[in-house]
């Protein structure tokens, strides 16, 4: 074969090779570049969809944002009215939570004191929302007692993931409370002290349709604002007491009893009912006073104050009327049962084994007291006083350590000892004596 064609051929083929592996060349490009127009596709679309949550997080949170903007300052200005009670306090919380976080389950827990010297402080269910049936063991937990009681116990607040991670709960998984009970948030109603926390309640909230991204600190805020409306709403009903209450005694103060024994006369009056009352002073107050000093005498007032509490019947109402006097207002009571618990209470004071009572006259610290009833002995506060008065001094002129009823009814020892209930003296009663 001649040369030529032999070179030609050669040529040819080499020009073929060459654009097959140009082809193939260009083959791997492109499949590279569709791989890579892929991968591009899909970081765009995993970007979007990154986006797309963010935006819907962001829309979540601006959501919030607008809900506790428009819920907080009607919120606010409920919690900080002076007559709210700690009833209507957790009504405004369960409102404001479920404006905040949309959820199915709202649970608002006050605490307080168990009956028992040491023991355990409990919470008591105030309010809720979400449960078609409240179960007994919901209505009152212990602090320590599941996820609500370890939280409260910790003071920490606590949301879905910390309860999954078991370094939060010192390496120890935490039991529900109850199977009806979620306790996806958590907070605790802290009043801050100088030296300790004080555990006021405890919010629980259960599977919230919004999550902002601070949802514990919005949460907190909540319970922080519970925590202020607390303190306040306990702070005013105990400067009320303080301006309704004897600072001494602790009984009402003779202002506050006068007003309420004013509207029990009017109730008394509007439903035909009786109402009685009995005045006492202690015998020979100035002469205990004075050979035990007023500390003393201060004592023996507290510890008659007691006395007294302890023996009024639910409805009675005491006051501290004056320096060692005592008013006691009994509705639904005629003179005669009011002579008879008058007469209870002048035992129980003369039984008791009082401070230097035996350096009194007669070895002992007693009382005398007078009683008058509605309507036969007055149609007002400043009668029946005025004649429960003058039946108390009547007791003093008949030896102390007595119940005189007014209109000369006696009640005391020298009737007692005959064996009869009462003894009724038919001689002139003028108000005179000591």
């Amino acid at each position: 074969m001649p040369i030529e064609y032999t070179v030609v051929g050669v040529s040819l083929l080499c020009a073929v090779a060459g654009g097959y592996l140009a082809g193939r060349a260009s083959a791997v490009r492109a499949r590279r570049q569709l791989r890579r127009l892929a991968e591009l596709q899909a970081e765009t679309e995993q970007k979007n969809r990154e986006q797309q949550r963010e935006l819907q997080q962001v829309r979540e949170e601006q959501r919030s944002i607008t809900r506790l903007a428009r819920a907080l300052p009607d919120a606010v200005r409920e919690l900080n009215r002076t007559d709210l009670s700690p009833q209507a306090i957790t009504g405004v919380l369960v409102q404001l939570v479920h404006a905040l976080f949309d959820p199915d389950q709202i649970l608002v827990y006050l605490a307080a004191p168990t009956e028992g010297p040491g023991s355990p402080q409990a919470l008591f269910l105030r309010a809720a929302r979400g449960l078609s049936h409240i179960p007994e063991p919901v209505r009152t937990i212990r602090v320590g007692e599941g996820k609500i009681g370890w939280a409260a116990q910790h003071r920490v607040d606590m949301v879905a993931e910390d309860w999954r991670n078991t370094t939060r709960t010192e390496g120890h998984p935490v039991e529900d409370n109850h199977p009806l009970v979620r306790s996806d948030m958590i907070a605790c109603i802290l009043q801050h002290g100088e030296r300790q926390e004080q555990l006021l309640g405890v919010i629980c909230v259960g599977r919230p349709r919004l999550r902002p991204r601070d949802e514990k600190l919005v949460l907190q805020l909540v319970a922080n604002l519970g925590a202020l409306a607390l303190m306040n709403a306990r702070h005013v009903r105990e400067l009320k007491d303080q301006a309704h209450h004897d600072g001494l005694t602790g009984l009402l103060n003779r202002g506050h009893f006068m007003k309420n024994l004013g509207f029990m006369i009017n109730s008394a009056e509007r439903a035909a009912r009786p109402l009685a009352v009995f005045m006492f002073d202690i015998d020979h107050f100035k002469a205990y006073n004075d050979a035990n000093g007023h500390p003393a005498g201060d004592e023996l007032l507290r510890t008659m104050a007691r006395l007294l509490r302890e023996h009024l019947r639910p409805g009675d109402i005491a006051c501290r009327y004056g320096g060692e006097e005592f008013l006691v207002a009994l509705p639904d009571t005629d003179a005669l049962a009011a002579a008879e618990v008058a007469e209870r209470i002048r035992e129980a004071i003369a039984g008791h084994r009082f401070p230097h009572g035996e350096s009194q006259p007669g070895g002992r610290v007693t009382i005398s007291g007078g009683v008058a009833a509605l309507p036969e002995d007055g149609q007002n506060a400043t009668d029946l006083i005025r004649h429960a008065d003058q039946a108390l001094y009547q007791a003093k002129a008949g030896g102390r350590n007595r119940i005189v009823r007014y209109r000369g009814v006696e009640i005391g020892d020298a009737a007692f000892e005959e064996g009869e209930d009462f003894r009724v003296y038919d001689l002139p009663f003028d108000g005179t004596g000591p």
